[in-house]
């Protein structure tokens, strides 16, 4: 067994970048009708069964028997250091996403579950790892006035280290042991080295308690895991994040390939890869794709900025230590003012020669700027299809009016 659980480690430890991304190579149409993902560990079971059925009344006697069958883990041979450590591998049947986006998925998940993980979670990129630490209480026992808490503070790494396979690591290596005593008395807390303490020194102190973190530790770990898998079966079986930066792509192609390479391309507010959040100029066939829509420059009637300002004003208060008579405050208050604001609100309106289509607004919120951006170009097409009907024509402007 410790044969095995040292050659894991080794894995987990130089293979880190080897498979850092994952390489789709897929389109869009294959990954949307793909069967979906199922996410499989033997070990759980078989690991989570093993410490059941080794399990015993007298912690003592079941810390005992999990030592038999479950050794401790040494990285150096000149190092006295004895780490507890779990590993799973879950394979991935139908494999299909990108390694920054699982990781993502598993991070909001343990921030949201396991929050005492949460606090110190860090995705790296560059290997493909997600790493976390955390402070949790392992287990409690209880005697006559005295009551010890044990924290273990072990680390966490997740890992894809093939296109099909997830790797999970756990290792812990101290306990500290908090103990109050009686009501009144601050606690003491004693830490050691977990192969320094009971099962594994008969003369220790402490046996039960910490007979209890031993076997707790690798339940919780065991039970981790199993939550994972059954996460990731539940809301992982597709990458969300994948099919639409698959589909963005895709219906971006698309229209380059019937229009050619857009002239210019304006992107909206968000920050979500949305085609219909784009506006695509293609000055080569004069046309405008925007929302699903395909407007012809020729149709293009005019253009305005249209802004609907909210006036939000000042408050003023009144508060100190002053004396109140009949409501009126006497010395010592203070009066502060907060300035008066105005709320923008810029949307562009562009009325349109076609019946499908007459009139489009599009809403770009406090940012004149965007506004101002979408209104030049249509001021472009304007200009340039009055220049060339008739020479010498009143050029168009982008008109501006305030709502009142």
């Amino acid at each position: 067994m410790k044969k095995i659980v040292l050659t894991i480690i080794t894995t987990v430890f130089y293979a880190v970048g080897l498979f850092a991304q994952s390489t789709i190579g897929t389109n869009y149409d294959k990954a949307k009708f793909a069967p979906a993902m199922r996410w499989t560990c033997p070990e759980i079971e078989k690991y989570q069964g093993l410490l059941y059925s080794l399990r015993n009344e007298d912690y003592k006697i079941y810390a005992d028997n999990v030592k038999e069958k479950i050794e401790l883990v040494t990285f150096k041979e000149s190092s006295s250091d004895k780490f507890q450590v779990t590993q799973a591998i879950l394979n991935i049947e139908n494999p299909l996403f990108e390694t920054e986006n699982l990781l993502s998925h598993i991070s909001s998940w343990i921030k949201s579950k396991y929050k005492d993980w949460g606090k110190n979670i860090k995705i790296k990129k560059e290997d493909g790892c997600l790493v976390s630490s955390a402070s949790i209480n392992i287990a409690n026992h209880s005697r006559f006035m005295h009551l010890n808490k044990v924290y273990i503070t072990p680390s966490l790494i997740i890992q894809q280290v093939e296109k099909g396979k997830l790797f999970i690591t756990f290792m812990n290596l101290i306990y500290e042991n908090i103990e109050y005593i009686g009501s009144d008395n601050k606690p003491t807390t004693y830490t050691a080295k977990v192969s320094e303490v009971y099962p594994f020194s008969s003369k220790g102190g402490y046996k039960i308690t910490y007979a209890k973190a031993y076997v707790s530790t690798y339940q919780y770990f065991w039970s981790f895991i199993a939550d994972l898998c059954n996460e990731l079966n539940t809301n992982f079986t597709k990458d969300p994040k994948m099919l639409i930066k698959l589909h963005y792509e895709y219906s971006k192609d698309s229209l380059i390939l019937k229009y050619g390479q857009p002239a210019k391309v304006i992107t909206g507010l968000s920050n979500t890869l949305d085609i219909n959040n784009e506006m695509y100029i293609f000055e080569q066939v004069g046309k405008v794709v925007f929302m699903g829509k395909t407007i012809d420059f020729e149709d293009i009637m005019s253009c305005e900025i249209v802004d609907d300002p909210q006036f939000v004003p000042g408050r003023t208060t009144t508060g100190g230590g002053g004396i109140a008579f009949f409501g009126i405050i006497l010395g010592g208050a203070e009066t502060t003012r907060t300035a008066d604001k105005t709320i923008h609100n810029y949307v562009v309106d562009i009325k349109i020669d076609n019946l499908s289509t007459p009139f489009i607004r599009i809403a770009t919120g406090q940012s004149e700027y965007k506004a101002t951006e979408i209104a030049s170009v249509f001021e472009y097409i304007l200009r340039h299809q009055q220049s060339n009907k008739t020479t010498g024509s009143k050029k168009a402007k982008v008109t501006r009016r305030t709502k009142r």
